[in-house]
């Protein structure tokens, strides 16, 4: 098949999983604080907190991203009952942390960090991008509360910054220095046997690189912000800038530098969904001035517009590099992630603004918050 077939092909799939809305809503009653309420304050959160647990991956990738939308509420709002909602949030997260509900990882360890029985055949482990999530969501309230008038939380600030950061140093012995000058990793350890030794995938690095960038954020621990920086050289290094001017990487970076450009059409994309998570501690630095630069972040953008949003009109591939051979329906992901680039170019809100309008009726908590947040700069 050629390309045009394919892209056609790809197109029957995604409107196949995602029917097209018949009379899309105006972006303004789409994403509103009063629908985010409606939809997700009140007894729906108090249902996502009546049984919280990581045991299969939940946690990590349902709440955590709830308490990140609340972040986001407040952000759009400065109204303090979105960091009051958080709160019992992170006290429901920290008290299912492993050591406090005594489960054991496969290895015998109680660690103070939320494992999972999901993901490793050889039995519960601790996952450094589910603590990278957990963490940063947790992080950046507590960076929050401190400009917050309304919410004064005595003591308690110290215990739960106390909490985290101890799960953060649950993955200290993962660290790895290189292999480039001013490089940093993080190596598979007592997780998937495949990842043992190895490189972590480059979500997983970037997850925890945005947790211990907000670490140093909020505790000055100047460790946390030079691994940070480590991490974003390591990942900056073994991207793929393309003569079409965007930046593409497969969802195993690659254990050598990139020292040469390479077409969109010669790289096995990461999924979107994915590599969404791979472009936090980009944009996380990008933004801080650090490492990545607004070249950079440009690229980014056309990682969206010439790559998976390349077809417009809302439709989405499933992998940034625009190839049509995984299901959209599981790839896509939280799409909204990337709208944060629309604040280097635009361009980037048309296809993701869209694609939630056109195709996906119900966003989650999060893509509900970060339309409000980031959207109008589109």
């Amino acid at each position: 098949m050629g390309d045009q077939a394919n892209d056609q092909e790809y197109i029957r799939r995604f409107i196949e999983c995602y029917p097209p809305v018949d009379d899309p809503p105006p972006l303004e009653d789409y994403a509103s604080p009063h629908r985010y309420d409606a939809l997700y304050m009140g007894d729906d959160l108090e249902k996502a907190l009546s049984s919280v647990s990581n045991d299969g991956g939940g946690l990590a990738w349902g709440l955590s991203n709830r308490m990140r939308s609340l972040n986001d509420m407040y952000r759009s709002t400065d109204d303090s009952k979105y960091l009051e909602a958080d709160l019992q949030c992170i006290r429901e997260v920290l008290r299912v942390r492993d050591d406090r509900i005594g489960k054991k990882l496969w290895t015998g360890k109680v660690v103070p960090a939320w494992g999972s029985d999901k993901y490793a055949d050889r039995g519960r482990a601790v996952f450094a991008v589910h603590t990278g999530i957990v963490a940063a969501a947790i992080l950046e309230f507590l960076i929050l509360v401190r400009s917050d008038e309304d919410l004064d939380l005595g003591g308690e600030t110290e215990d739960i910054l106390r909490d985290v950061e101890e799960a953060l140093k649950v993955h200290d012995p993962q660290w790895r220095d290189g292999p480039g000058d001013g490089e940093g990793h993080y190596i598979g350890m007592d997780q998937e046997r495949v990842c043992d030794g190895k490189p972590l995938p480059g979500n997983r690095l970037s997850a925890m690189g945005w947790a211990i960038w907000l670490s140093w954020t909020a505790t000055g621990d100047e460790t946390h912000r030079n691994r940070a920086i480590a991490l974003g050289r390591y990942m900056k290094g073994r991207l793929t800038p393309s003569p079409d001017g965007a930046y593409y990487w497969p969802y195993w970076l690659p254990v050598e530098r990139v020292t040469r450009e390479g077409s969109r059409e010669s790289i096995r994309g990461e999924d979107t969904s994915h590599a969404g998570l791979t472009l936090q501690l980009p944009l996380t630095l990008g933004f801080e001035g650090e490492v990545f630069r607004r070249e950079d972040l440009e690229r980014f953008a056309r990682t969206v517009t010439r790559g998976f949003g390349r077809l417009g009109g809302g439709i989405l591939f499933s992998s940034i590099t625009g190839q049509s051979d995984l299901n959209p329906l599981h790839y896509i992901g939280a799409a909204s992630r990337w709208l944060a680039l629309a604040e280097v170019d635009p361009g980037v809100g048309e296809p993701i603004i869209q694609y939630y309008q056109r195709y996906k009726p119900l966003p989650n908590p999060w893509e509900l918050s970060q339309l409000i947040l980031y959207a109008h700069r589109a």
